[in-house]
């Protein structure tokens, strides 16, 4: 399954509430951000992981690196069916 037929499913994701003891005000916009970015696309669903054994929903730069990568994915696509209206 292509990147372009995830992002034109309708369903909208679930982006998870996670309880973390101690959340930091950091992660907890980063985390709104992401929710944000989540419910102005088209994903369905996603999955990331970490290299470096600590989990990605920890830590407010990987969430956020997810929320822009999300955003630029979308804005891609749009762009790219504005000039190729067969898309």
């Amino acid at each position: 399954m292509g990147l372009r037929n995830i992002l034109s499913r309708r369903r909208k994701a679930v982006v998870p509430r996670l309880a973390v003891p101690g959340k930091s005000a950091e992660l907890e916009a980063a985390w709104a951000e992401l929710r944000q970015t989540v419910d102005e696309s088209n994903v369905t669903s996603f999955r990331a992981c970490s290299r470096n054994g600590r989990s990605w929903a920890e830590d407010p730069e990987a969430v956020r690196q997810i929320a822009a990568t999300i955003a630029r994915i979308m804005n891609d696509t749009a762009e790219g069916s504005k000039g190729n209206p067969a898309q």
